[in-house]
């Protein structure tokens, strides 16, 4: 994994997101019973903020703002394709569907893109699964923001990915060049991973099973496809099995 370490505005995120919600405290608008709401950091500096690691697929990018003070409408711009415009309304796990066919092998754009961004966009830190990669648009609008790490940020981007809509980015700003990265290794899982990939790159039927919590589908059987039957969130599951390839290494 990659460690995602805090920005120099870190502080000042701090200092806003507490601000925020005493400020909707007082207003009545912050609700502690909020099912949307993520794990906080437990100890240290960052004891009692929200954790970006704990973004799940069922939460809006209504709900993200809520929790990070990520502006909805712009990060839902950001992840949007010339294609497909995002609705702040929507949820996050429609990414994974939305970026599968225009993705290079290795390279995976759902949940945990979702929380690289919120993760570079507040400074809060975050262990970024491999092949996670950030849209032209999320590259953009991050590296334009003032005393942003462009070096950090650009190392997520797509290879020879097309520039970003001009709607990405706040006005003013310039978008960045796409940088040279390499692709993910081969043993890497992304929407596409079938179980049959599982069990060639070394991982048994049994050990399959006790990652995702029930019987493996058939080989030609995608694991996206297969966590989407069986009511399971696919970030999950693929976070298992990842680490289950990482350590047989």
């Amino acid at each position: 994994m990659i460690r995602v370490k805090p920005l120099p505005l870190a502080a000042i995120v701090v200092a806003s997101i507490f601000g925020g919600v005493a400020v909707s405290k007082a207003v009545g608008y912050w609700r502690t019973t909020s099912s949307k709401e993520p794990v906080t950091f437990k100890s240290g500096e960052l004891a009692g903020l929200p954790n970006p690691a704990d973004i799940r697929g069922s939460y809006s990018w209504l709900d993200i703002e809520k929790a990070f003070g990520v502006p909805a409408a712009e990060a839902a711009r950001a992840f949007s394709t010339a294609d497909r415009a995002l609705d702040p309304a929507e949820r996050v796990s429609a990414l994974e569907e939305l970026y599968l066919p225009l993705l290079p092998p290795g390279l995976e754009i759902g949940t945990g893109a979702v929380r690289l961004f919120v993760s570079l966009y507040t400074g809060l830190p975050l262990d970024t699964e491999e092949g996670t990669a950030l849209p032209a648009g999320a590259v953009a609008y991050l590296s334009s923001r003032p005393g942003a790490d462009k070096a950090a940020i650009e190392r997520y981007a797509i290879p020879n990915a097309p520039a970003a809509p001009s709607s990405a980015a706040p006005p003013n700003s310039a978008s960045p060049a796409a940088p040279a990265q390499s692709a993910a290794p081969a043993a890497t899982v992304v929407g596409k991973t079938t179980f049959g990939d599982l069990y060639a790159w070394g991982l048994s039927e049994a050990q399959v099973g006790a990652a995702i919590g029930y019987a493996p589908g058939p080989r030609s059987q995608s694991v996206r496809d297969s966590a989407s039957a069986n009511g399971k969130e696919f970030s999950e599951l693929k976070a298992a099995l990842q680490a289950l390839l990482d350590a047989s290494r």
